[in-house]
């Protein structure tokens, strides 16, 4: 397998990728343009120093939190490294460097990897510069009812998309989607990747990797962690599942506060929307009633506050007056969960979260939060942009040199590209080209004319007959010569066709899309310690990595 080495690495900004909101692009390469929405700039020794000191100081029953990670952490099959992580988090200066995502089919799109990456590198740098112990997490996000989102893999095979979507029938709100258990579906899902998935020396472990995870029985968000936690065995990754009656337990201080003042953050977030608007940004989350959802038996249902203060569950006749859902918050907090907005400050209310490692969307959200971080008592952590990495293969990037192109260039309109290559390329110009050579010819012909009538004036009809002659010539060299240039347009518009499935299939790009395995099965798991050991902390800009 080649390896990928740092100065390989190319760069590409942002901004010319066409993918990305405008604040996010200017977090990345202006800070202080957007400095007002966040807690500090994510680059910055000095800002980094004061962050870990607060997360240090942040009130949180490490201990119990320990135990539940460990209990966790060991059903997944957590390794040493995993478990030593986990008692570092009981020190009191110890911090974390955390990431999430929700629990999709064979871990999802790339991003997951280089959220992943990210957060193990930072954890390694942040300890160098701080002085301090550093944990990487990863939250396992399983409480969405989406499983529309989170149920298809897609993978590449001769450069055709692959989708493989694991539908065992739920129903349109099946509660927690991490909770459900695998159905014996999955075993056609597994065998479309084995087909998928071409011979390699690294199919056959990739999928007994993916089998052993991916079971029927298991629970998905189990299935994802088992996974990931395999690609990423000794790195000492500390997995946490936030559906856990225990930690709901120990985040009942923050619900409770949500559930006695739910107006407080509403109209704290609908403000600084506002002001993300006045300058021209958007607002990625909208205020809700209430940031909580609760868990039943047959769904999950947000919770909506009423005018006479009683707490309805939305899209049921069901309600509770607000003592009756304290109630049940101190006896069952495992049927409460935590909206968008409320997600990270349980994560920070439960972790001495230093930095999050972020994708586009969260950067963009997490700047409407500052101030119910401080309605909530809690200092929010520096926001680090994820890598955003596109993986070039040999065969695209000798498209890519080929017609002068970069990642930038490839449009999601594949028609557009293809007509301004072909102007660039292939200017042969045929019709124009031959309509002058069909005139020159008539020139020619007229003025030979007169000088052969001079001579024999029955010559005159073997002058016809030849113009007749070349201009049938003219007429079957020209449709040759349109045939040959269909060809050769077929041959670009193919190869244009090749490069922009491979780095922005769905008109996305890569990252956002085609899943790890098929990586993996070509250049070999190894190819994950490659991408950490070359990628760069430094995110504002997206990566380029040749294979």
């Amino acid at each position: 397998m080649p390896s990928v080495a740092p100065s390989s690495i190319r760069r590409a900004a942002p901004d010319a990728l066409g993918a990305f909101p405008d604040l996010f692009v200017d977090y990345c390469t202006d800070y202080d343009a957007v400095a007002a929405f966040y807690p500090g700039d994510w680059r910055d020794p000095a800002t980094r120093q004061d962050a870990a000191a607060r997360a240090a100081r942040r009130p949180a029953d490490r201990a119990a939190l320990a135990d539940v990670l460990a209990d966790q952490n060991e059903r997944w099959g957590g390794s040493e490294a995993t478990q030593e992580q986990i008692d570092t988090l009981r020190d009191p200066e110890s911090i974390a460097v955390v990431t999430g995502q929700q629990v999709g089919l064979f871990t999802g799109p790339l991003y997951t990897m280089y959220k992943t990456i990210t957060t193990l590198q930072l954890a390694t740098e942040w300890a160098e510069q701080t002085g301090r112990p550093v944990v990487p997490v990863f939250w396992v996000e399983g409480e969405d009812h989406d499983f529309a989102e989170i149920a298809t893999a897609h993978v590449l095979r001769r450069n055709e998309e692959v989708p493989l979507e694991y539908d065992p029938g739920v129903g349109e709100n099946p509660g927690a989607v991490g909770r459900l258990r695998l159905t014996d579906d999955i075993e056609a899902v597994l065998n479309r990747l084995d087909e998928a998935l071409p011979a390699s020396d690294f199919k056959p472990g990739v999928m007994e990797q993916v089998r052993a995870a991916y079971r029927p029985g298991t629970r998905l968000e189990d299935a994802f962690a088992q996974l990931l936690r395999s690609l990423f065995e000794d790195e000492g990754l500390v997995f946490l599942n936030p559906d856990d009656a225990r930690l709901k337990a120990l985040t009942r201080p923050l619900f409770r506060k949500e559930l006695n003042d739910p107006q407080t953050p509403a109209a704290r977030i609908e403000a600084t929307s506002q002001a993300l608007r006045d300058r021209g940004y958007h607002a990625q989350v909208h205020a809700r009633p209430t940031n909580l959802f609760w868990l039943a038996d047959d769904g999950r249902y947000a919770i909506d506050r009423d005018e006479d203060g009683h707490f309805v569950l939305r899209g049921t006749d069901r309600s509770f007056t607000a003592d009756e859902l304290l109630g049940h918050l101190d006896d069952t907090p495992e049927r409460f969960s935590p909206n968008v907005v409320l997600r990270p400050l349980m994560q920070d209310h439960l972790l001495p979260t230093a930095a999050y490692v972020a994708g586009p969307g969260e950067v963009s959200y997490f700047a409407q939060y500052g101030d119910v971080y401080d309605w909530a008592g809690l200092d929010q952590p520096l926001i680090h942009p994820r890598a955003s990495v596109s993986l070039v293969e040999g065969k695209v990037q000798k498209v890519l040199d080929k017609y002068a192109l970069s990642v930038a260039d490839l449009q999601p309109d594949v028609d557009a590209l293809f007509q301004e290559v072909v102007v660039d390329t292939m200017a042969t110009g045929v019709d124009a080209a031959f309509q002058e050579a069909t005139t020159e010819m008539h020139k020619a012909l007229n003025a030979l004319k007169p000088e052969v009538e001079g001579v024999d004036r029955s010559l005159s009809a073997s002058v016809e007959a030849t113009r007749a002659a070349v201009v049938e010539e003219l007429k079957d060299l020209k449709q040759r010569t349109v045939r040959a240039e269909k060809r050769q347009h077929d041959e670009v518009r193919a190869q244009l066709s090749k490069a922009r499935k491979n780095l922005r299939p769905g008109g996305t790009l890569q990252e956002r899309r085609i899943n790890v395995l098929y990586f993996l099965n070509k250049y070999s798991p190894g190819l994950l310690n490659d991408l950490r050991a070359a990628l760069s902390t430094d995110t504002s800009t997206h990566q380029i990595v040749s294979l």
